[in-house]
């Protein structure tokens, strides 16, 4: 699920509600491509999925190390940073899972939610950080995703503040949620996304002064800003 992002988020999400304090600010037709590009795999959950690997990766008892540090108390892990690992990595800030479902010192308890909560939670590997802050929800044992995680990659910052709602394996819903392309604007953004057999399509469509539409079908990104020319299509 964490790898293959909100396609494979289908066979377990469910639920309702969703609301967003974002306000619909941002001009699209004045970003650049490389930020319409990251605020639509923002939309697809890709930094809410990422947060919480980069923490759930650390649960891996084949792999010791005492960077970052681990503390295990009731259900709660907290990771705590400011050191370097064995091989390089440097890991600043801390994070907080709990009832998480794949520490072995922890029994996880169905039926209650997995929490994910970063605080200035940073990982660097030569000249590339990556940061996080926020929260992440996972609630009704895997049928509900919320989020709200500012994340900084290549020195673009932006919130997601976003819920999904899956009705069946097939069909899932983005609703009452919206993104921030920090220090410049938001946007409200909605969606669905469908599986037929070995076909995965979805729409989004992310709504601030001017609106941007996009479909990715197969790995493929079609995007549009409306009253422009710009865009992208597939082959």
């Amino acid at each position: 699920m964490r790898r293959l992002g909100l396609f494979a988020c289908l066979a377990a999400c469910g639920g309702g509600g969703g609301s967003t304090d974002i306000d619909s600010t941002l001009v699209f037709a004045d970003r650049s491509d490389v930020e319409i590009s990251r605020l639509i795999s923002a939309a697809g959950g890709t930094d809410m999925f990422a947060a919480e690997a980069q923490l759930e990766g650390y649960s891996d008892p084949f792999m010791p190390d005492p960077c970052p540090a681990i503390a295990i108390g009731g259900n709660t892990v907290t990771i705590t940073g400011g050191c370097t690992t064995a091989d390089g990595e440097t890991i600043a800030g801390d994070a907080v899972i709990t009832n998480p479902t794949s520490w072995n010192e922890i029994e996880y308890q169905f039926g209650d939610p997995t929490v994910y909560e970063l605080h200035g939670f940073s990982t660097t590997r030569d000249t590339f950080t990556q940061r996080y802050d926020g929260i992440v929800t996972i609630d009704d044992s895997f049928t509900t995703w919320d989020c709200d995680v500012t994340s900084e990659t290549f020195g673009i910052i932006i919130r997601s503040d976003l819920h999904y709602h899956c009705s069946n394996q097939t069909s899932c819903s983005l609703s009452g949620s919206g993104l921030e392309l920090v220090g410049v604007g938001g946007a409200k953004v909605s969606g669905d996304v469908h599986v037929d057999g070995q076909t995965s399509t979805a729409d989004y469509t992310l709504r601030g002064v001017d609106t941007l539409t996009t479909r990715i079908t197969q790995g493929c990104v079609e995007w549009h800003i409306s009253g422009t020319e710009r865009g992208m299509d597939c082959p």
